[in-house]
């Protein structure tokens, strides 16, 4: 779907019914909540205006003095200090609900991106998949849900004073509504379809800004070395530059409020005056009850018109989660196609791995890479694969991996089939090293004990594999030893470096299975003997470890038990 798609949005109006469905059910029952507490802020707030009544009444009588005007005064100043507490409790409970929501809809987001498998990982765009976790929920749940809670609360509020002020003086109220009122629909109605716009425009150049910073960090030496470096910051000033001219029409449109807003009020207070001069309570007190309203008024009014330009500039979020979202009913871990919640349905490796009429394709309107293809993996194998390159070889890694699933066919581990119920359960039992091993920006403890806390990691056991992999040497000489921070994906290390802690990772889970794809390719000829030397006395100590290796050297293939050769098996 395209995220800034306007299919929902061809009548003009905020779609409602669409939001709504977007909210998870616990948090529209705890909805009711915050509207019950809007409204009991917008009555604290009435009343913070009443209260002052009687203090005016004392100051405007002529016998007024300060012994009878300042017990009242204090009273009404008491009221207030408490009525302040318990809104900015209130103003708590109604952001906590808002953040609440935000971080559901953004780990759900994300567990619905995970949960449709590497292949859709492989397939979509990072920076989009990451701008639509962060920041369009944050849109939805900030410009849409708290801009709509704020502009409720303060719709209450001006409901209620208007209504007691049209009780009190029907002329001047009426003459007041017929001032902001216009004011409020032109300004909305002028704005709604250009504030959509800006909205719009504004979430795609950020999504490219983002996009052109990523790549130029992640390619750095190819934009160097092609000279096109200019041409991606180029790109960056563009979407930069477009940002500016969105938060610049914004402000201008801020601008514009401010200044129909100031005429309003000059309006109003000449309108009061006029009307107030035939009230039979008089000039003062009715002007004097009116500018108290005031106080309030003007800022509701303000504050609903700048929650639905707020709304308007984030309606694009609702058509993207969409897109993305359950209906209300999910919550996290419920939803893509992979479950997320944990090992469900247990799986034991007693015998072996097979791949069972497998056909796959990347595609639906494409060629199979793989048709009715089998293969069989016994534990304790030590199984080499080759193949052309593009012939499918890390692909079928995958597969076995529970990564892809197949269009036809399936992956069976001890004739248990492995599907959506499974694969973490299955994926537990295995350890992966790929050509290029994937590290934290974070300590080495960090990267062996790959989703422990460094208090819950073992230390004993990561420099028993240390020394094992021959690291340790090397990682106890640094000034940190094992709490030395990596810089970003290891660029501080050698590769052959990477590769052992990649290994080491995989032997601190205690993988029964271990896959290493072409590991050893990008190193030199010593550190591939070294690699691929110790990799076989693994498999030598330990005859139930199962290793499947991909490679095109010679030299480590002669290391394997047994070659699948893909050019004869699918070729």
């Amino acid at each position: 779907m395209n995220p800034c798609s306007e299919k929902s949005y061809d009548n003009g109006r905020m779609n409602f019914k669409a939001i709504y469905s977007l909210i998870p059910k616990p948090f529209r029952k705890k909805g009711a909540l915050v509207a019950a507490s809007l409204f009991l802020r917008a009555v604290l707030d009435f009343a913070g205006v009443v209260v002052f009544i009687p203090v005016l009444v004392q100051v405007l009588e002529k016998d007024g003095t300060p012994a009878t005007v300042l017990p009242v005064a204090a009273g009404a100043m008491a009221f207030i200090i408490v009525k302040g507490v318990i809104v900015l409790l209130l103003t708590k409970f109604r952001s906590r609900y808002v953040f609440s929501l935000y971080t559901d809809m953004a780990e759900t987001a994300l567990r619905n991106f995970i949960g449709r498998g590497l292949l859709f990982i492989r397939q979509e765009n990072s920076v989009d998949l990451a701008n639509k976790v962060n920041a369009v929920t944050m849109t939805f749940t900030s410009g849409i849900i708290l801009s709509f809670l704020n502009a409720v609360s303060s719709v209450i509020l001006l409901t209620i004073i208007l209504t007691a002020l049209f009780i009190y003086e029907p002329l001047p109220t009426l003459a007041l509504i017929l001032v902001i009122g216009p004011f409020m629909f032109f300004y909305s109605y002028f704005l709604r379809k250009k504030m959509r716009n800006l909205g719009e425009t504004e979430n795609r150049a950020r999504r490219d800004q983002s996009r052109s910073v990523f790549e130029l960090f992640r390619g750095y030496p190819e934009y160097y070395v092609n000279g096109a470096v200019d041409r991606q910051l180029g790109i960056f000033r563009t979407s930069i530059d477009e940002v500016g001219a969105v938060r610049i029409r914004t402000e201008s449109y801020s601008a514009m409020s401010a200044g129909f807003m100031e005429i309003t009020v000059m309006l109003s207070i000449i309108l009061l005056m006029l009307l107030s001069m035939s009230s039979s309570w008089g000039l003062s007190m009715t002007f004097g009850i009116f500018a108290l309203s005031a106080m309030k008024i003007l800022p509701s009014v303000r504050s609903i018109v700048a929650s639905w330009q707020t709304m308007q500039s984030a309606r694009y979020s609702v058509d993207v989660l969409k897109g993305i979202l359950p209906e209300g009913d999910a919550g996290a871990g419920k939803v893509g196609t992979q479950t997320l919640s944990g090992r469900t349905a247990p799986v034991s490796f007693d015998r072996e791995i097979s791949l069972r009429s497998v056909s796959f394709r990347y595609d639906q309107s494409g060629d199979f890479l793989f048709e009715n293809f089998d293969l069989r993996i016994r534990k304790g194998e030590y199984v080499g694969i080759k193949g052309h390159s593009g012939i499918g070889k890390t692909t079928l890694f995958n597969l076995l991996m529970g990564f892809y699933r197949p269009e036809k066919g399936g992956l069976y581990v001890d004739d248990v089939r492995i599907g959506p119920d499974n694969t973490e359960s299955w994926q537990a039992l295995i350890g992966y090293v790929p050509q290029d091993v994937f590290l934290l920006n974070g300590t080495f403890v960090d990267n062996v004990a790959f989703g422990e806390t460094p208090e819950n990691a073992d230390r004993q056991r990561i420099e028993h594999i240390f020394r094992k992999v021959g690291l340790w040497d090397w990682v106890s000489g640094l000034p940190h030893g094992m709490d030395t921070r990596l810089a970003e994906a290891g660029n501080s290390i050698s590769g052959g470096q990477k590769q052992r802690i990649g290994i080491a990772r995989a032997l601190y889970k205690g993988a029964s299975v271990l896959f290493f794809d072409e590991a050893t390719s990008s190193v030199d000829v010593r550190t591939e003997q070294e690699i691929n030397s110790f990799i076989t006395g693994l498999s030598r100590e330990d005859v139930s470890l199962t290793v499947v290796v991909i490679a095109h050297r010679k030299e480590t293939l002669a290391s394997c038990r047994r070659v699948i050769d893909l050019d004869k098996e699918i070729g």
